[in-house]
C-alpha cells in the first residue's frame, strides 16, 4: 500500500517543513533506537513513581463520557500506585491531517493515542513510521489471547501490528421504543415484520427513518446496515478482502432498495439536507421512529435521560437462514507515537485496558457507550440495557461498517453517491458503478487489505 500513499507522505513531509521553518521546538520525545531498546528489554523494568503517562484521546461527546474517563483513570492509578496520568483532548482522525501533523511535529508527542480505526487509518501513519509496531508488546503480554478474536482478526493480516483495539463498534438499528408501542408494534423479527413496520409507521405519519445524509459516514452506517441485512457478511468480506465488485447485481440490490425506501418515504426525503446533528436531534426529540447509528448515543441517551425510551435492533436478515449482525470493526483504537516519550507506560496502560479492572468499571456504569474489545469484557453483563442489547448481538463478530475498510478514493465515491442516492439525483446502477470506478483506482495505486 505504500505506493498508494506517495501523495499523502509528500504532503506531511511539506507541513514538517514548514513546522520547522516557523520555529518549533525541539522534540522532548527519545528517538526510534532509544524506544527499540526499552521493547527490547525484559517486562520487568516498571515505570518508576512519579511519573506521568501522557494520553491523547477524541474530543468529548458530552460531559457524560467525560466523567467516565475521569473515573477510568482514578482506576488506573488506583491499580498503579505513583503513576500520574495527563489527558488531552482533539482531534484523532487521519483524514482531517490533524493528528499526521501532530505526529510529524515531534512536539511533546503522548505517550498513548486513541485513534478512529481502520486499516486505511492507521496504515497512513504506519507507512511513513509516525507510529511504531507493537509485536514484541503483544508477545510480552499475549494481548492476542486477551482480545476478542474478531477484533485481533481484524487488525493483525500483516507482517507488523501497530494498534491494540480498544473497542468494537456495534452499529444497528436505534429506535424509539414509546412511538413503537403508540403504533403497536414490536421490534421485527423478519424482513416482512421489518418492512411492515415501516408502511405502518408511514401510514401513521411518523417518520420512519431519519438520517444525516450531508455527512457521508451517517449514510454509510445506514447503507452498511442494509448492506449486511440484505447481502451478507460473507458478499462484503468478498468485496473488501477479496475481487468482489460494488457494482455487483447483490451490492446494486441494496442501492436499489435504498432508493426505493425514499421515494416511499420510509427515509425522509430532507435527510439529503441533515447533518448527523440535525439527524440525532430530530431522532432524540421523537420526531422519527429509528436512526442507524453506534453505541456512542448511549451517552446522548443518558445526558437526556432517554435510557428507558431507546433501544437498538439489528435490521433482520433478508437471506433465508441467516442472522444479520451488527455493522462494525475496530472503533478506536490504541497506538503508540514513533518519538513517545515513555514506551513503558504506554504498555502499563494498554494491560489495563484489556484488564478485568477497565472492563469493570465501565461497563457496570449505566450510561457507558462502548463495547469493549478485551476478550474478558465477554464475561461481563452491563448494566445500560441499549449496551448489554448491543453486546448481545455481537457477541459471535460484527459485519462490516464499509467506510473504514476501504480506499480514499472508493471512500469518497461511496460518501458522494450515497448522497446522490438520498437526494435522487443519481440511479442505483449509476452510483455503484461509480463506487466501483473509484475502488479501481486504489486497487491500480497498490490499496489492498489482507486477512
Amino acid at each position: 500500500m505504500k505506493n498508494y500513499r506517495n501523495i499523502f507522505t509528500l504532503v506531511l513531509t511539506v507541513v514538517l517543513v514548514l513546522t520547522m521553518i516557523v520555529g518549533c521546538q525541539s522534540p522532548t520525545a527519545s528517538n526510534n533506537e532509544n524506544n527499540s531498546s526499552k521493547q527490547d528489554g525484559s517486562n520487568s523494568a516498571k515505570a518508576e513513581k512519579g511519573k506521568t503517562l501522557d494520553l491523547y484521546i477524541p474530543n468529548y461527546y458530552n460531559d457524560v463520557e467525560k466523567q467516565q474517563w475521569a473515573d477510568v483513570v482514578e482506576k488506573f492509578k488506583e491499580v498503579n500506585p505513583g503513576i500520574n496520568v495527563h489527558i488531552a483532548t482533539g482531534d484523532v482522525q487521519v483524514e482531517s491531517g490533524k493528528l499526521p501533523t501532530l505526529l510529524q511535529s515531534g512536539v511533546n508527542p503522548p505517550d498513548a493515542i486513541l485513534m478512529n480505526a481502520g486499516p486505511g487509518r492507521v496504515s497512513v501513519l504506519s507507512d511513513v513510521n509516525l507510529i511504531q509496531p507493537l509485536n514484541k508488546m503483544y508477545e510480552r503480554n499475549d494481548w492476542k489471547d486477551k482480545l476478542r478474536p474478531f477484533a485481533y482478526n481484524l487488525i493483525s493480516g500483516e507482517k507488523n501490528i501497530y494498534e491494540l483495539p480498544h473497542m468494537i463498534d456495534a452499529i444497528g438499528i436505534f429506535y424509539n421504543k414509546d412511538i413503537f408501542q403508540k403504533n403497536g408494534l414490536e421490534v421485527p423479527k423478519t424482513k416482512e415484520e421489518f418492512l411492515n413496520t415501516l408502511q405502518k409507521l408511514k401510514d401513521a405519519g411518523v417518520s420512519p427513518i431519519t438520517v444525516g445524509a450531508r455527512n457521508g459516514y451517517a449514510i454509510g452506517w445506514l447503507f452498511g446496515v442494509m448492506l449486511e441485512s440484505v447481502a451478507g457478511t460473507e458478499k462484503v468480506e468478498n468485496l473488501l478482502y477479496r475481487n468482489g465488485k460494488w457494482n455487483d447485481p447483490e451490492i446494486v440490490k441494496v442501492a436499489e432498495m435504498m432508493n426505493d425506501w425514499v421515494k416511499k418515504g420510509y427515509i425522509a426525503k430532507e435527510s439529503v439536507t441533515q447533518t448527523q446533528a440535525d439527524s440525532k436531534f430530530r431522532f432524540l426529540g421523537k420526531k422519527a421512529a429509528m436512526e442507524a447509528e453506534g453505541t456512542y448515543l448511549i451517552t446522548d441517551l443518558a445526558a437526556q435521560s432517554l435510557q428507558k425510551s431507546v433501544n437498538m435492533f439489528m435490521m433482520p436478515s433478508f437471506i433465508e437462514g441467516k442472522t444479520a449482525k451488527p455493522v462494525g470493526g475496530i472503533g478506536l483504537t490504541w497506538v503508540v507515537p514513533t518519538k513517545a516519550k515513555d514506551v513503558d507506560l504506554a504498555e502499563k496502560w494498554f494491560n489495563f485496558i484489556v484488564s478485568k479492572d477497565y472492563s469493570d468499571i465501565v461497563l457496570h456504569k449505566p450510561d457507558y457507550n462502548f463495547v469493549p474489545a478485551s476478550k474478558v469484557s465477554e464475561g461481563i453483563e452491563p448494566v445500560g440495557d441499549v449496551l448489554k442489547t448491543s453486546m448481545k448481538e455481537i457477541a459471535d463478530g460484527s459485519g462490516y461498517n464499509p467506510s473504514v475498510f476501504i480506499g480514499v478514493e472508493a471512500k469518497e465515491a461511496y460518501y458522494q453517491n450515497l448522497q446522490g442516492l438520498v437526494g435522487g439525483l443519481i440511479s442505483p446502477k449509476e452510483a455503484m458503478n461509480n463506487i466501483e470506478a473509484a475502488a479501481e483506482k486504489d486497487r491500480a495505486a497498490g490499496f489492498k487489505l489482507n486477512k
